[in-house]
């Protein structure tokens, strides 16, 4: 497997998530979201430095394995030889000659075929692992998409709360004003209607009095209050 391409596949090159809904967030998400790309860019070096590693051991591991295997089958034709050598005028010569390359034909596609199984199942092994990692830094980063996304509802959340709280206050002084200018109005009635009472009062008070004297003037005679009309 590219290592170079599971890096870039694990550190990414610093784009948004498509599931980021945005550009939008403070100074401090934005450095923590930077701090959590560092991190996963860590984790992914570190984990392509064990894989590495790992891999280096397992190679040495295979090629003393095979290398091994090599010696035995050589030891196993020196000794196949020098038996040959021994026997040459054996009658059996041609007969263990034929099977002797049977058996290493057979031991060469044995070892062909587990080498090539072995290198599958590496090769399957390494692409879960690499299935998990990504997975896991996926989740990672949606979660902080999520996060994100988050904020940014309960900071518009605020938001608007704010503007309702402004119009319920601007709603509450202008029930204020109208009330206010209601009683205004109200007391200026009262007032007008207390002036128009006095003045009224003052009106008749004046006619009475001329009406009296003119009844003094001409020396009428007073009638009974009962009787008397303004």
């Amino acid at each position: 497997m590219d290592y170079g391409m599971m890096s870039m596949s694990l550190s990414g090159d610093g784009s948004s998530s498509p599931h980021s809904p945005g550009s939008m967030g403070s100074p401090t998400a934005a450095y923590n979201q930077s701090r959590r790309k560092i991190a996963n860019k860590e984790t992914a070096a570190i984990l392509k430095a064990r894989y590495l590693e790992r891999d280096a051991v397992k190679q040495k591991m295979l090629d003393s394995q095979a290398k091994l295997r090599q010696r035995k089958i050589k030891n196993k034709m020196e000794k196949t030889a020098q038996a040959i050598a021994k026997t040459q005028r054996s009658p059996f010569l041609v007969d263990l000659l034929a099977e002797n390359e049977k058996i290493d034909e057979e031991n060469r596609v044995r070892l062909a075929e587990q080498a090539r199984r072995e290198k599958v199942f590496l090769r399957r092994k390494e692409e879960a692992k690499n299935a998990i990692i990504l997975k896991a830094l996926q989740e990672a980063s949606d979660l902080d998409a999520l996060r994100k996304e988050k904020r940014i509802i309960m900071e518009e959340e605020r938001r608007l709360k704010a503007l309702l709280d402004i119009e319920k206050t601007k709603a509450h002084r202008k029930a204020d004003r109208q009330a206010a200018a209601r009683a205004e109005r109200q007391r200026k009635s009262a007032k007008a209607e207390y002036r128009r009472a006095a003045n009224k009062d003052m009106l008749d008070d004046h006619m009475r009095r001329e009406h009296e004297l003119l009844m003094v003037k001409h020396e009428v005679r007073p009638k009974d209050d009962k009787d008397f009309e303004v």
